[in-house]
This record gives C-alpha cells, structure tokens and sequence, in this order.
C-alpha cells in the first residue's frame, strides 16, 4: 500500500471512529477515546450509568460480507482481549463499520452471530444512516433508515440465543430431576408444555413459548413424550459448555485488612447476606467457580483463587466485604465475577451455611475452561454428579 492510500485508510477510520463517538454523546453516554488498559489501547471507552463498554471499530471500504465478517470475527476478538486487560468490569463491544451495508450482508452478519457468537455485543453502521447495535443500554444508538424496512435486524440474545440468560435458567429446570436438590436450587417436575414451564420456572410465557419452539427446531425435545424430555443431553450440554469460552467480566480485588484465612471470602459474603435480609435491592451474590466445587463437596482443584458472583460491581458492597480493587491487578487475593446470565448464576444457587453457592451445573460451566486445571475440575463434576444427564438413554 502506498504512503498516500495508507493516509486516506486512517483519515477514513478517523472519520468513521467520530461518528461512532458523534452517536454515542448524543445518546448520553460518556466517552473516552483510546483508553489504555495495561499495554493494550481500544477504540473507545464508554459508559452510561453502571454499564461500560471497550470498543474496537473495524472499517471496510465496501460494505461486502467477505470484508465485513472477517472484520467482525476480529473485532470481537481484540474486543474481548482488551476488556480482559481492564481492572475495571467493562464489557466488550464489536462494531464494524462501511460506506453502504445492504440488508443481503446484515443478514450475513446476522447468521455469522447466530453461530459465533450470539451473545456478544456488536454495532454495524453506515454513511447512509443505518445503524444496528445490540448490547445492554445500546438500544437508544438504533436506527433504520426509511429505504430499508425490510433489513433484517441483529438477533438479540433474548429471541434468537438457545443459551440466553432465562434459557439457561429454564434449561436448569428442565435438568433439575436428574440431580439432588443439595447441589441444583430448582422446581422439579414434569411439564406437558410452555406454559406449565413458565409457572414452574417463574417467566413469562413468551420466554418459555420461545425457548420451547427453539429446542424442538433443534430437536433437542424427544417428540414422542407428552411431556418437554430433554434427548440428545450430550450433545446440548456440550454446546452449553462451549459457549462458556466467552470472556467472562471479572475484576481482581485484595483485603483491605490482609489476613490469612482460607474460609474469609465465605466469611465475608455470610456477613454481607446477613446484613442484606432485609434489604430487597441489594446485588445477589454467590460463591464461583473452584471456591463453589469446594463447597459443594466437590472440589478438586486446589490452590486457585477464589472466585465470587455478585450482581453488578458496587464499589461499597465490596468495600463492606472488605474487598478493594485498588492495587489488586499484579498480586489479587480473590476475583469477583459478574455474570451475563444473572438469573441463571441466581436462581439456580443453593445455599451453604448461610452463603450462596453457585449450582452445580453453573460451576461445571464456569470451571471448563478455566486454565487452573478447569478441564479436570469439570471432569470430576461430569463424573460425580452429572453423569445422569449425559446418559444416552432417553
């Protein structure tokens, strides 16, 4: 490439990254353009109340499917790369970016997330006035410009993703029979359709309408019950898993007061769920990953940090567990998570002497691809405890 065309490239991207910043301001959000995160740098960082995003944009002069898919595949990757270098939670965000984007490509786009990466948060926008985005908070940034109505839109993770937050949740439900109640927090039952489902998981009808409707196009659904049977469990559970690859938000915190004291972190969330009783909008949290195996009789790898789930990052909350994240990124004492599937982590967690703990099911999810000897932590779960569901009988 020429000195002149690689000049025309970056004022094109500079063009593109101000209008990006354009919408975002306009819409209320605060912006900051290329943030820094360790040696890593993004696009932008924006934040709107408790939600933040670490952008990257990828342009493309053409608004063809064999540039805007490879773009997107990229972006979501130094997306995720570089929120996993913030010690701040921030979620990332893929965007792309073209002259023209016609509705032949945003349905390529569209089929391209549905098998990647249904769950991430994603942007396409173009010179003509369209713009698709999907994410938490991102719904305000949407628009759609009167000559193409008939675009097909970005599915959202609500509608069109088999492992969306009340899926998961409901597909607990539906395994719940298989396991003991010590280790999976969950109505069990036999339920002829969706809206039995719905009663017995506490979701709107449409949900469990729409959740329904997906597994028997998967055929995931064994068509000769009266009954919703789960078949074909290993093959679900298997995709469950997978797509539990995703970066996960988690922020490293330390003791304030260092102690050594292997049962603090349990201590610490027994002291904060007593002292939240009565208080019905505090953040719901639970033990994670390896601290949870441990907890719930099955831990198998020892010597990891502790993990914890809670809500959303409150600052106060942790400071009332005793947990800060100031210095914490070089030597962490414990990880706070927090979770894309709320419901699911929640609802599902039974309790231990006081404390929340993530279920079984949620752990063996969480620890599977962990690199502190996850896959073995999630084979002794799989061995132990779930080996009912991955039976081949029906």
């Amino acid at each position: 490439m020429s000195l002149s065309s690689s000049m025309s490239v970056q004022r094109s991207e500079q063009e593109y990254l101000a209008l990006l910043t354009d919408f975002f301001r306009k819409d209320g959000w605060r912006v900051k353009v290329g943030p820094r995160f360790e040696t890593k740098e993004a696009d932008l960082l924006v934040s709107h109340g408790d939600i933040r995003y670490v952008i990257e944009l990828k342009v493309a002069s053409e608004g063809r499917r064999d540039r805007l898919v490879p773009l997107l595949a990229q972006a979501i990757l130094q997306a995720r790369s570089v929120a996993s270098a913030s010690a701040q939670a921030a979620t990332p965000l893929a965007v792309i970016a073209a002259p023209v984007v016609s509705s032949s490509v945003v349905s390529s786009l569209t089929d391209f997330l549905a098998e990647n990466a249904p769950d991430v948060a994603v942007g396409v926008f173009d010179r003509e006035g369209f713009r698709q985005f999907v994410g938490p908070g991102l719904e305000g940034l949407n628009v759609s410009t009167p000559s193409r109505k008939r675009r097909q839109e970005l599915p959202s993770p609500e509608a069109a993703y088999l492992f969306s937050d009340l899926n998961q949740w409901m597909l607990k439900v539906l395994l719940a029979p298989y396991l003991s109640e010590e280790v999976l927090r969950a109505p069990r039952g036999e339920y002829r359709n969706a809206s039995e489902l719905a009663v017995a998981a506490q979701v709107s009808v449409m949900s469990s309408f729409r959740f329904v409707r997906q597994l028997r196009q998967e055929e995931f659904l064994d068509a000769d019950s009266e009954f919703l049977r789960l078949v074909r469990r290993e093959d679900l559970m298997h995709r469950w898993q997978a797509a539990y690859l995703r970066s996960v938000p988690e922020v490293p915190l330390r003791w304030i007061l260092p102690v050594k004291n292997a049962q603090r972190l349990t201590e610490a969330l027994r002291s904060y769920i007593a002292s939240s009783e009565a208080k019905k909008t505090v953040p719901r949290t639970c033990l994670a990953l390896f601290a949870a195996a441990e907890s719930l009789g099955f831990g198998f790898v020892h010597g990891a940090p502790p993990y914890f789930y809670l809500e959303k990052l409150d600052k106060g909350v942790l400071n009332r567990m005793g947990l800060s994240p100031e210095g914490a990124e070089h030597a962490p004492d414990v990880y706070v998570r927090i979770p894309s599937s709320r419901e699911s982590v929640f609802r599902g967690a039974v309790e231990r002497d006081g404390v929340p703990v993530a279920d079984i099911v949620q752990v063996w999810l969480d620890v599977g691809s962990h690199p502190a000897r996850g896959a073995a932590q999630a084979e002794e779960i799989r061995r132990r405890v779930l080996a009912p569901i991955f039976e081949k009988k029906r």
